[in-house]
């Protein structure tokens, strides 16, 4: 191995591993303790390391060698990537308590491990070794921390993760219940996947929970191998490594699994010289995608327009004929789904009124850039997701852009910049801008766009640039290694962006909290009334107490979702049975009346909630008792 090979490589891992540890003593400005110093101290070492490769060249060339076959190497380097990876999740030091600390390991042992391998001999390139080993790290980071979802506790793990579970019931209520309840206003198509154990009669919620698990991975990993299967010989890289790429980049958004229904269905069906074919497929997603969420709804025929787009050069003596496949896609695609939509509002049970909060939602504009909800803020987060691909396309189409017809540019820009400009308005909505899962949409599309071009399946109008364009299907990273590896980086950045430890150990203390609210609800205090639970609702769905009839109205994150479009006709009717004390007891939330400022995280969700829940609730209820560190409160009417 050549130093002066390979010094280019060193300088931009060097300056990586100076950025993750930048990230370090941001996260943990305000605790600044040994750790902190220790950590500033390996910054400017790594400063100190970086000037010397900068300016310092040795007179003589610098050979170093390993007498390690890399076929021994590569399987050492795999196993301590399982294992620190491993070990993140299990070491209670608090210094990986910080996700940057964690990255900035994965990036030393990457960087480590790709310097071994080119110094034993291994052919393969040292950004290509660094690469994979990095991805490894983020797709073993990303999926062993869903491990921690799957708990024995009966009460909720996170804010929302109870009333999943008790609207997925819905669609099992007669067996669940003993009583026909209505079907789940928010994201139908999420609950009816989430649905398949209720069918089968299992209620233990760590089997749910093992469910949603495989959900999330499963779907994610298949849609990822379909995609990587259709451009993988164009991109010269391994199945495995394409397909784990993917996998890592749909949950920067993340984009949620039952989206993946619609595209997966648009990917098997679409075939370019078979466009009958392709409609009925479109016309099956499309089905989906109008019980799933609005901004989907035009999904699966702009997706099959855009493989059109890129596959189809233009023919300019008959336009019209060219075009007439995809306005019938996009029109029969987006009509079935308004279709869809309606039906399954006039089945669910539910009122229209309560349909399409979202669109009286307010709008938090400063959600943009960098906040407390979002650190990176949305524009930044999408700008540093799509930007190393886009460079890499950038490249591949140089000086080749005329080659392709301006109205096919046209056309693929603008479904992008709709689903863009979709998504970005729906973030910025109440509710929404934590992170970038509601421009999933348009995270897909952009992989596709980006990975068929790197793969060479765009095809040119004239018979001599198909033909060139088919001979130019080169390995873009062999020319742009550190294009590739920031490729791999920032799916990785997102991936390490949260930490957590595991806990499957039983909590004798869950159970002991159960068990005083089921002996505060069997009290005296509780008459034949009913009793509302607007939080963990999910106890009643996997019988975790008795003869406790449900009360469907007024869940947790269906009121939320009230409170914040404003929706009044539905909020009056809770005031009205709030003042009429309809209900003999009353499970839900912390009920803190404190207004937060935009120093916290989901201040104006905060807000909304209690000046449009809890202030009302606590006009006519009263606290009695509280569970698990005031957590869960028991309410009753006041006197």
């Amino acid at each position: 191995m050549d130093y002066q090979e390979i010094k280019p490589f060193v300088r931009q891992w060097l300056l990586l591993l100076g950025g993750t540890v930048a990230w370090y003593l941001y996260q943990s400005i305000h605790n600044r303790n040994i750790a902190f110093f220790v950590m500033a101290f390996v910054g400017l070492l790594v400063l100190a390391v970086l000037l010397a490769v900068l300016f310092i060249n040795p007179k003589k060339a610098v050979i170093l060698n390993l007498n390690i076959s890399h076929k021994v190497l590569i399987p050492f380097i795999a196993l301590v990537t399982v294992v620190v990876s491993i070990l993140f999740f299990m070491l209670p030091c608090a210094m990986l308590a910080f996700s940057a600390l964690r990255m900035a390991l994965a990036v030393v042992l990457a960087g480590l491990g790709a310097l071994l391998l080119a110094a034993s001999g291994s052919k393969q390139d040292v950004y290509l070794n660094f690469t994979v080993i990095l991805l490894a790290f983020g797709v073993l980071y990303r999926s062993l921390a869903f491990l921690n979802e799957i708990q024995n506790s009966p009460f909720s793990f996170g804010w929302s993760e109870g009333s999943r579970y008790y609207n997925a019931s819905l669609f099992a209520s007669r067996q669940v219940y003993g009583e026909k309840l209505p079907w789940p206003v928010l994201h139908p198509s999420r609950y009816l996947m989430q649905a398949v154990p209720f069918w089968f009669g299992i209620k233990s919620i760590v089997a749910h929970r093992v469910w949603q698990v495989l959900l999330w991975l499963g779907m994610t990993l298949w849609t990822a191998g379909v995609l990587a299967k259709r451009v993988k010989d164009g991109l010269k890289l391994p199945m495995f490594l394409v397909t784990l790429y993917f996998f890592l980049f749909f949950f920067q958004g993340a984009v949620y699994y039952h989206m993946m229904v619609c595209v997966l269905l648009v990917l098997y069906g679409y075939k370019k010289d078979k466009p009958w074919l392709t409609l009925i497929f479109v016309l099956a997603a499309s089905v989906w995608a109008g019980i799933s969420r609005v901004n989907w709804m035009p999904l699966p025929a702009l997706l099959a327009v855009m493989l059109y787009l890129i596959e189809m050069p233009f023919d300019s003596k008959n336009w019209l004929n060219y075009l007439r496949f995809p306005m019938l896609w996009s029109v029969l695609g987006i009509l079935i789904s308004w279709l869809s939509k309606k039906a399954y509002i006039r089945l669910s049970g539910e009122p229209a009124y309560i349909f399409d909060s979202a669109f009286s939602s307010a709008l938090l504009w400063e959600r943009l850039l960098p906040n407390k909800t979002f650190f990176i803020g949305i524009l930044p987060g999408i700008i540093l997701l799509c930007l190393p691909l886009f460079v890499l396309v950038c490249y591949k189409m140089r000086g080749q852009w005329r080659n392709v017809h301006w109205l096919r540019w046209l056309g693929m820009a603008g479904i992008l910049f709709a689903f863009l400009a979709g998504g970005i308005v729906v973030s910025v909505k109440i509710g929404g801008g934590g992170d970038l899962h509601n421009l999933d949409a348009f995270i897909f599309l952009f992989a596709v766009f980006a990975s068929y071009i790197l793969a060479g399946h765009l095809h040119f109008e004239s018979e001599g640039n198909a033909i060139q364009n088919e001979q130019d299907k080169t390995s873009f990273w062999q020319a742009k290694p550190f294009w590739l590896a920031v490729a791999v980086i920032v799916p990785v950045f997102f991936a390490f962006m949260r930490a957590g430890t595991w806990s499957f150990a039983v909590d004798e203390k869950d159970q002991e909290e159960l068990s005083a609210l089921r002996t505060a609800l069997q009290s005296e205090i509780i008459d034949d009334r009913p009793i509302l639970f607007i939080s963990e609702r999910q106890l009643l769905t996997f019988d975790e107490l008795d003869n406790i009839a449900i009360v469907h109205p007024y869940e947790k994150v269906f009121l939320m979702e009230m409170a914040m479009s404003d929706n009044q006709a539905y909020l009056q009717k809770f005031y009205e049975q709030l003042e009429n004390h309809d209900f003999a007891a009353i499970v839900t939330d912390p009920v803190s009346t404190r207004i937060q400022d935009r120093t916290r995280a989901f201040n104006e969700e905060n807000n909304t909630w209690v000046t449009r829940v809890v202030i009302p609730l606590l006009e006519h209820y009263e606290v009695v008792r509280s569970f698990k560190g005031e957590e869960i409160n028991l309410l009753v009417p006041k006197p």
